[in-house]
């Protein structure tokens, strides 16, 4: 096998994988109109996603706007009924900020929300919200 041969080879396989993360990437359905970017893991029991929002007030102490709750809003129900999901505020270089568990109840709130006050988490320093149903 010549050069060029092994360059068409190893050209066309680097378009399939790019292709495929794409396709991957553009399946998730992702909103996070406070912070413009996200991160989500669709369960079975919700194949269309979950949209995220969070509420944030000013603490004296962190000196900045600390995030309070967080919504998650488009759970299907009845079918997450009952299962756990995990919420985890992320910031730079994928470290968690904060996270939270909770069994969702029969039938789903809409939105679920969840507090993170207690973890004092400042809202500039969050870049994702991940949330996991199973």
């Amino acid at each position: 096998m010549n050069r060029r041969q092994r360059f068409m080879i190893a050209t066309i396989v680097g378009i399939m994988v790019f292709a495929t993360v794409f396709a991957v990437a553009a399946s998730l359905s992702i909103s996070a109109t406070s912070l413009g970017a996200g991160t989500a893991t669709v369960a079975s029991c919700d194949t269309d996603g979950v949209t995220t929002s969070f509420e944030t007030s000013y603490s004296a102490a962190a000196a900045g706007y600390q995030v309070t709750t967080v919504h998650v809003a488009g759970i299907a129900t009845p079918d997450c009924a009952g299962l756990t999901m995990k919420v985890t505020l992320i910031g730079a270089g994928d470290a968690s900020l904060g996270e939270r568990t909770v069994t969702l109840d029969t039938p789903v709130a809409n939105p679920t929300d969840l507090s993170f006050t207690a973890d004092n988490v400042l809202a500039a320093l969050v870049v994702k919200v991940a949330v996991v149903i199973a």
